[in-house]
């Protein structure tokens, strides 16, 4: 068996969107989505989010706007022949700066926007480049430090969502010890095929944060309980799941017969904890749930005081 070794991860920083993890060089435009003080490809401290970058290019092409508004009121005076028609294009072309800038200060969010899209959807090449060059980056730290390694994966997992990539990270994360104050997640590792890392994965999720086992989760195990059940510790991750799974009692509407088939198992606090939610819904059976707990209450717990106050 191989030990595991007890790690402590650093705080996962989640954005509403996964561009926001991106950032880019000033001097030679190389992406990375690390959090790497200096540029990987040119060595230079000129790295900075994808957002600035956007907001960079709106002010300089503001800018350029501008100062085209100023040219052509330069050439109208060149070409006024009079004072009037000088003082009225001056007059009028400054007018018309300042108007154009209090407008461009209105725009500066949607054109910030567009200049995103513009730089996100031009520089694919390059942005993929600098995701390769960072999968380099993560392959050898794994071999010096899996806790690293396991990090930088989880920041390329925001931006390339491949199944290659949740299975590197699931068996890092089976090599340590697992603790409920770790950010630790569960979803964005979920792939369709069985994969017996996982499944010991989310068995050991439902025992130290059971809150991240949700649909999702239950649905993959049910999917692929045959394969489950036939590795060695197969029934231990159902019931762990099936425990986790109680907490709510609208998991216990989705999937009753999933919880029926392993209560009996369950450690007595989440038992307790179904026995609660069975006792405040006299009217719903459950496909046979209320019976099952109720055999398994008369059986185990009975004259147990902690029971016996939901009686």
């Amino acid at each position: 068996m191989v030990k595991k070794k007890p790690v402590r991860l650093r705080p996962y920083y989640r954005t509403r969107y996964a561009y926001q993890k991106l950032r880019v060089c000033k001097h030679c435009h190389h992406f990375t989505v690390l959090w790497e003080d200096t540029c990987a490809n040119c060595g230079r401290h000129a790295l900075i989010p994808v957002m600035d970058q956007a907001a960079i290019n709106a002010k300089r092409s503001m800018q350029t706007e501008r100062l085209a508004a100023l040219l052509l009121t330069l050439v109208a005076l060149l070409l006024s022949q009079t004072f009037l028609q000088i003082a009225v294009c001056l007059g009028g072309g400054l007018l018309l700066t300042v108007l154009l800038w209090l407008l461009q200060r209105r725009m500066l969010p949607s054109e910030t926007r567009r200049q995103l899209d513009k730089l996100l959807h031009g520089s694919q090449r390059l942005i993929l480049e600098g995701i390769y060059l960072n999968l380099s980056t993560a392959s050898a730290a794994i071999k010096d430090d899996e806790q690293i390694g396991y990090e930088i994966l989880r920041e390329i997992a925001t931006i390339v969502h491949n199944d290659r990539i949740r299975l590197q990270q699931i068996v890092l994360l089976q090599s340590f010890v697992l603790r409920k104050d770790m950010d630790l997640e569960l979803e964005p590792l979920l792939i369709e095929d069985f994969d017996s890392d996982l499944a010991a994965y989310i068995g050991e999720i439902a025992k130290v944060k059971r809150e991240l086992i949700k649909a999702s989760a239950i649905r993959y195990l049910l999917i692929h309980e045959r394969y489950i059940l036939q590795m060695k510790q197969g029934a231990s991750i159902m019931t762990a799941a099936a425990g986790a799974a109680v907490r709510m009692k609208k998991y216990v509407d989705m999937y009753p017969d999933f919880i029926r088939r392993y209560a009996r198992g369950l450690p007595r606090e989440r038992f307790l904890r179904l026995y609660q939610i069975v006792r405040r819904n006299p009217d719903q059976s459950w496909d046979g749930l209320r019976d099952e707990v109720s055999a398994i209450y008369n059986e185990k717990y009975r004259w147990d005081p902690d029971f016996q106050k939901w009686e």
